[in-house]
């Protein structure tokens, strides 16, 4: 399963990111005035320096206080496996945002990082905080200058094992997406959805149920389940017997999913590369600042900007990490690295 693709299908919906936050941190949202949500462009950013482009987030939404209308930006990432450096990256999404953000001459927004994970092994990565619905953190305390945590987890694993998922609002649609993902074989996944399908009707909820199709489709291909054995829109569409229901046909509807998968499963193959060769850069720097000090490193990441976007940076990488190794001084290493730059990632 594309597990980035299709949470951002989903989390790009302002009903689906809503109800989102209002599980993670329901004292929060009651402050918030998620009608007037807006999504931020949170893929890849230039810093102002020069230095390599980087991600602050898979997906970043802006939401104005009510009354004052202060901003505050959601930072959500999706994760189906433990990352134990997450922290760090979190915190480094957070500078991003924010050194992106202050360019609109704002100052610096509030931000709130959230993970959301689906694995099935236990989040034991250090620096989060477990979203609960006692969870009382509010717009102020996250403009506090020290945290004692890095981001708030939501963990699916930690729901099912608590006990915790059962006790979800029923009208939450990120909750539903919640109790498709943690059922475990088809049939129970096909009856959660059939619940879940009837739970949201009417035509206002069209894009709701078309994630909870995409969503159970998905999930039933990771089972096995050919997609010619799931049940046809037609006949989901009679589940709902006197009410309004989205008007597609069928054959349509296919035609949009599989669009909707190869955007998907393309975005996340260059994205996945574009992650790879960021880390390489992020890599090279340390090993830089570590011998030659932070001004060196800083100047490597400058070279190094332009080869992030193509494939030269996977030509050089092992190169300037030999190097970085062999010179003696740090203006030596910058030296040959600028040359191989010029010369198109080929030593001459």
């Amino acid at each position: 399963m594309d597990n980035d693709g299709i949470h951002k299908f989903a989390y790009r919906n302002r009903e689906l990111f809503a109800d989102l936050l209002r599980l993670v941190a329901p004292a929060l949202a009651a402050e918030l005035d998620l009608d007037r949500a807006e999504e931020l462009p949170a893929a890849y950013v230039q810093l102002a320096d020069g230095h390599f482009a980087q991600r602050f987030g898979d997906i970043a939404w802006r939401v104005p206080r009510r009354g004052d209308g202060a901003e505050l930006v959601v930072l959500l990432e999706f994760q189906s496996s433990v990352d134990q450096d997450m922290a760090g990256r979190m915190r480094d999404y957070r500078r991003l945002a924010r050194e992106r953000l202050a360019e609109r001459g704002n100052g610096p927004p509030a931000l709130l990082p959230v993970v959301l994970y689906n694995g099935s092994n236990r989040w034991t990565a250090p620096g989060a905080v477990t979203a609960l619905p006692e969870w009382s953190v509010t717009a102020q305390a996250i403009l506090a200058p020290f945290q004692e945590w890095d981001y708030v987890l939501l963990s699916l694993e930690w729901l099912r094992s608590s006990g915790a998922l059962a006790s979800l609002p029923l009208a939450n649609r990120s909750a539903a997406t919640l109790r498709l993902q943690a059922e475990r074989m088809p049939a129970e996944l096909l009856a959660r959805f059939r619940r879940e399908w009837a739970r949201f009707a009417g035509e206002a909820e069209a894009e709701t149920r078309s994630v909870l199709y995409a969503w159970t489709s998905a999930l039933l291909a990771d089972m096995g389940v050919a997609e010619s054995e799931l049940p046809p829109l037609t006949e989901l569409e009679g589940l709902k017997r006197g009410t309004d229901m989205a008007t597609v046909s069928q054959a349509l509807f296919n035609e949009w999913l599989a669009g909707v998968r190869a955007e998907h499963v393309a975005e996340g193959i260059e994205q996945g590369i574009e992650q790879q060769r960021a880390r390489g850069v992020a890599r090279l720097r340390r090993q830089t600042a570590i011998k030659f000090g932070a001004r060196t490193a800083e100047r490597l990441s400058g070279l190094l900007a332009a080869a992030v976007a193509d494939e030269r940076l996977d030509r050089m990488g092992d190169r300037v990490s030999d190097w970085i190794v062999e010179c003696e001084q740090g203006e030596d290493l910058l030296s040959r690295v600028s040359a191989l730059v010029g010369n198109g990632g080929v030593e001459s």
